[in-house]
């Protein structure tokens, strides 16, 4: 019994001993003293934290099967964006305050959700399909609601008064969550039919014959599964803030890129469910996935870290800079423009790739 626990359970036991490994190495000087031997660190931080995401994928995506669309994609979801949320949390109570981390953080997050991941699999699914079919009513209203939201918690905080902006951020957070309570009420109830697309059936049986029949799926078992995985990532996630912060200041490193190294390992259980689901020919599940990870990471990852910022007492600044805004409005006006006829090609995808790349070459420039 056990050690069929043990590989069912493999990247959860792995991250249970990098813990205990940490805790014996974690204050030795002789680490903090050598650059070499905190990026060893860093990468075994980095890679077990990303196995262990992977872990929460495997439980959010059983319960997700068991469930059924639109739900299954919400548990996934919704089980990244706490990741996320622990993540940047974590960061802005270590070391010196940085007011800017959780801005860099949701903007590398939406940048590579949109351009990188989906971008990728519109190019791949283009060239090996053609074309790729997805319900329009998905798209337009995830567009709606990121733009608004973002609208609402990255562009308005550059123009609201000083005097007034403690009361804006409490406004912020009641009109985030109530917006994204509302919009899973839709998706959930009286709207869930425009996230489903019935032409995606055909190749989607393949994706599932590895899974278990839904009856011998325990919920109970993968529920808590799932938390006790996205709790050991998060006691993982301080060891990694300590690395980053020392390795961004030993190496000169752009502030940003701190938000990027965050945003990769958020992204990447997402990541593997989508891309596997575009190599189905699967795009409703891509786009439910991609864009309902850019909305839970707005709607939900901007009140939390303000009231994080709160309850420590730490000034959050949400406001983005021109050359991010920028990339924000370009992206998503290609985005809507490449989802405007529920139909996704190689060239919408190469164009999302190459915003992409613009990104990541701009942290460093």
């Amino acid at each position: 019994m056990a050690i069929k626990f043990f590989r069912k359970e493999l990247s959860f036991i792995i991250a249970l001993i990098s813990l205990v490994i940490l805790s014996f190495l974690g204050k030795s000087p002789v680490i903090k003293n050598s650059l070499g031997i905190e990026a060893l660190l860093f990468i075994l931080v980095f890679s077990v934290i990303i196995y262990a995401a992977l872990g929460v994928v495997r439980h959010a995506e059983l319960l997700a099967y068991k469930f059924g669309e639109p739900y299954g994609t919400m548990i996934l979801t919704l089980s990244a964006v706490t990741v996320e949320i622990i993540m940047v949390a974590t960061m802005m109570m270590h070391g010196d305050a940085d007011p800017h981390v959780a801005r860099d953080t949701i903007f590398s997050t939406l940048m590579i959700l949109l351009n990188g991941l989906t971008g990728l699999i519109m190019l791949i699914g283009g060239l090996k399909y053609g074309e790729q079919k997805y319900n329009i009513k998905s798209t337009n209203s995830f567009f709606s609601m990121i733009f608004g939201i973002v609208g609402l918690g990255l562009f308005l905080p550059l123009v609201v008064p000083v005097t007034n902006y403690a009361m804006y951020e409490t406004f912020l957070i009641i009109s985030c969550l109530l917006l994204y309570v509302f919009f899973l009420r839709m998706q959930s109830k009286e709207h869930n039919y425009y996230f489903k697309f019935e032409g995606s059936k055909k190749n989607v049986s393949s994706e599932h014959e590895h899974l278990p029949a839904k009856k011998e799926i325990s919920t109970l078992y993968h529920f808590v599964m799932l938390l006790a995985t996205i709790g050991a990532i998060s006691v993982l996630a301080e060891s990694l803030s300590v690395y980053v912060d020392d390795g961004i200041e030993k190496l000169h490193l752009p502030t940003a890129a701190a938000g990027l190294i965050i945003a990769i390992i958020i992204v990447s259980p997402e990541a593997l469910t989508a891309i596997r689901a575009g190599l189905h020919d699967d795009m409703q599940r891509v786009i439910n996935i991609s864009l309902g990870s850019m909305l839970s990471t707005v709607s939900l990852t901007i009140p939390a870290v303000l009231i994080v910022g709160m309850l420590i007492n730490q000034d959050v600044h949400l406001g983005l800079t021109p050359l991010q805004s920028s990339m924000v409005v370009i992206s998503f006006l290609v985005g809507m423009l490449s989802c405007k006829d529920g139909e996704s090609n190689a060239l919408q995808g190469f164009i999302h790739f190459i915003l992409f790349i613009t990104f990541v070459f701009l942290i460093f420039v």
